[in-house]
């Protein structure tokens, strides 16, 4: 499934591990240095998962504890550690030793408190997505317990973790993507997705955890899955199931069918006779919005378990924005928990997009995402303040949050969370969901709140950046008269006039919000003194599904006039703090075609760019993206098998618009990327460098976003160098 590359009469040097480049001068060690301390600092903690409590061999609990995602500073990628539930104690035990190739992307990891696939019992231990080279092939992996001993002999084709706690053996076999792991809350079943019947369409497959039968011997052989389909394909690549949750009593899956981002349909399936049924669509009663424009996200069954077939969900189906409600699958009836429109008659009305929704026995957690800001709310299901949104402040210098509670140890009241600010990429704390519920207040509003702090992990918290500086957030209009939000970072306050680097998100359905920064992002702002703007602009995510499709397929270029709106803004605005006369633009993926585009309609008013795995030409990036990805793109980006819409994408190429960039450009790309094939970066910088300074940087063995530290380190250090050279005007460095 691989592309071969043609990099035609291109000469490459190897100034660092896993990186090929052409034409780029070699980077001084002083940026290497400069650049250790702010690289030390995203090196955050992500929570991941809480391990199961399981039985020893003396029938005895064996309290699990949390694992967390990191990268130590001599490891070439992110590597799993587990840390006790007791923020008092500060161990931090290393669970994996992958080395480059033998552990990549981890998308998904699921912990089940047991499996006898083996024909034996196996307590604890997890089931991981995982890919090896960046190439996104996810492929299924048990992970055996950390802490109990696994009688399994050692079985070909097993991962070398040494000197690693716990035994990784893969379960699957081939080059398809698996993902999307859900389990039961009995730990019988388990739901994924794959593309394994025709390599496009994603469907949803059950397994059996324990009373699996599958005939397997505790022995050396390598092991495959058995798994059983329950939903059907058309069979033209268009077919994208999305698996969210088991009802209690384990007798329904609750499913979307995704037709792109903007459009998702709820289907249900009854999964308790013999063979399940097929999906059957649920229809919300109501809906102020049409059908095609309306999504379903993160549904969830409550946990009660006289309440099995009631659900919660995320839905923008009766407004702009994405919304919770409950729905009763017996009754047909809805109560919107926090839909903004008052006739409706939610608990409490939020005018943002909600996410990340937890549902426990005792209460639903979710985050509402407040102008790039989150804030957390919670709905105790029980007590006095029962169907109350109650709204979490907490002791943090805000930001981003995400959190997890530990329902399936039976212990829903604990919850962790990860936080990242301007200060930190990423620290972890504890709260007592119980405990806050003693506390409730009320705003001058009539709303309900808690103020609380969380119980810091040490051993999980990421350096500080000590001269970190608070974003800001602007606004400035386009040229339609949008506004179009950003954050906005100066070095000394505004205070005096300095150069600006506009950074562009990808997706474009993504947000740059407190948490987004560049991989540079301190470096420029305090070594360089540049102060940076991260706009998002029309198609971001954040703002309500009208903004989010102002950009769709033949509005494309609206986004890009966008920046040149900023452009302006910051020229006739900003003057007193922006040097118009030295602004760069910096993207990836989606925000590497804006950089190109940008460059191409906008050279007389930017210095220079880079573009890191950008696309470059519509066609071929819609031909050459993976297979089970393109119908969702070609409904965000326009069809180019159809000949009108192939015309303006190729009209607004920028390999076809590459004569008008008049700047230099660096463009950076993986070699493994199935998203967006590195031959867009090889085709865009064959031509443009035979007419302005261009660089490119190819990164061997890295996807859709680098993760080896040495490319990490190259790519930053030759991009710092870039900038200096280009849009400070500095030379002989």
């Amino acid at each position: 499934m691989s592309f071969r590359v043609d990099y035609g009469d291109l000469e490459f040097e190897r100034p660092a591990d896993k990186i090929k480049t052409n034409n780029v001068p070699p980077v001084p060690g002083r940026i290497f240095d400069g650049m250790k301390a702010y690289e030390d600092a995203a090196r955050g903690f992500h929570l991941v998962s809480f391990e199961r409590t399981v039985k020893d061999a003396a029938g005895q609990d064996v309290p699990g504890g949390i694992i967390v995602s990191h990268r130590p500073a001599t490891a070439q990628v992110s590597q799993l550690f587990r840390l006790s539930l007791d923020a008092s104690k500060t161990d931090l035990e290393r669970i994996t030793h992958f080395d480059t190739g033998t552990g990549r992307i981890i998308s998904d990891f699921a912990t089940i408190a047991c499996d006898d696939w083996r024909g034996f019992h196996r307590g604890g231990g997890a089931i991981m997505v995982m890919d090896l080279d960046g190439s996104e092939h996810f492929q299924l992996w048990h992970v055996s317990s950390f802490f109990l001993i696994c009688i399994l002999p050692s079985v070909d084709g097993e991962l070398d973790n040494f000197p690693g706690k716990g035994r990784i053996e893969r379960l699957t076999h081939d080059d398809f993507r698996y993902q999307n792991i859900v389990v039961s809350p009995s730990n019988k079943l388990m739901a994924f997705s794959s593309n394994k019947e025709n390599n496009v369409d994603t469907l949803i497959y059950l397994t059996d955890l324990t009373g699996s039968s599958t005939g397997a011997k505790a022995d050396t052989a390598p092991f495959t899955l058995p798994s059983r389909l329950i939903t059907p394909t058309a069979g033209h690549g268009t077919t994208h199931w999305t698996v969210h949750d088991f009802s209690v009593d384990d007798k329904h899956l609750v499913l979307t069918k995704d037709f792109g981002n903007a459009y998702k349909l709820l289907y249900l399936v009854d999964i308790s006779g013999p063979k399940p049924t097929a999906p059957e669509l649920v229809v919300l009663p109501h809906l102020t919005e049409k059908e095609e424009d309306t999504v379903y996200e993160q549904a969830k069954f409550s946990r009660h378990p006289d309440q099995p077939h009631l659900l919660y969900l995320i839905t923008n189906g009766y407004g702009d924005f994405n919304s919770v409600i409950a729905y009763d699958l017996q009754s047909r009836a809805v109560v919107h928990i926090t839909t903004p429109n008052p006739d409706l008659r939610p608990y409490r009305q939020i005018s943002w997009d909600v996410e990340s929704l937890k549902v426990t026995s005792g209460s639903i957690l979710f985050l509402a995402n407040i102008e790039g800001w989150s804030s957390l709310f919670a709905v105790p299901l029980s007590g006095p303040f029962r169907d109350t949104v109650i709204e979490v402040q907490m002791d943090h210098e805000g930001g981003w949050l995400s959190c997890l509670p530990n329902a399936l140890s039976e212990k829903p009241n604990e919850v962790v969370f990860n936080l990242t600010s301007y200060r930190s990429r990423g620290f972890l704390g504890k709260v007592d969901v119980s405990l806050m519920f003693n506390s409730v207040e009320k705003d001058g509003n009539g709303n309900a709140y808690i103020s609380t702090s969380a119980t810091v992990y040490r051993q999980a918290a990421a350096p500080l950046d000590p001269h970190a500086v608070a974003p800001k957030l602007i606004r400035f209009k386009s040229f339609d008269g949008l506004e179009v939000p950003a954050l906005y970072y100066h070095p000394n306050n505004g205070n005096s006039v300095v150069p600006a680097i506009i950074g562009i998100h990808g997706g474009p359905e993504w947000q740059a919000t407190a948490e987004f920064r560049t991989p540079t992002h301190g470096y420029l702002l305090n070594e360089l003194g540049c102060a940076i703007i991260y706009p998002n602009v029309r198609g971001s995510t954040g703002y309500g599904k009208r903004y989010m499709a102002a950009d769709d397929v033949q509005k494309r270029e609206d986004s890009v006039k966008d920046i040149g709106a900023l452009l302006d803004h910051i020229t006739n605005e900003m003057k007193d703090e922006l040097d118009s006369a030295r602004i760069a633009v910096i993207g990836n993926s989606y925000g590497g075609y804006m950089v190109f585009a940008s460059l191409s309609q906008y050279s007389h008013k930017i210095a220079c760019g880079n573009a890191n795995f950008g696309i470059a030409h519509w066609p071929s990036f819609l031909q050459n993206t993976a297979a089970v990805r393109r119908a969702n793109r070609r409904r965000e980006y326009g069809d180019e098998t159809i000949p009108e819409i192939r015309e303006f994408l190729e009209r607004i190429s920028p390999v076809n618009n590459a004569s008008k960039i008049a700047v230099p450009l660096l463009i950076t790309h993986g070699e493994t990327d199935t998203r967006v094939t590195v031959h867009e970066a090889v085709n865009m910088y064959s031509i443009i460098s035979k007419n302005v300074h261009s660089e490119l940087v190819i990164c061997e063995m890295e996807g859709h976003g680098y993760k080896q530290k040495s490319v990490i380190e190259y790519t930053n250090a030759a991009a710092i160098l870039f900038l200096e050279r280009f849009l400070l005007k500095k030379a002989n460095l």
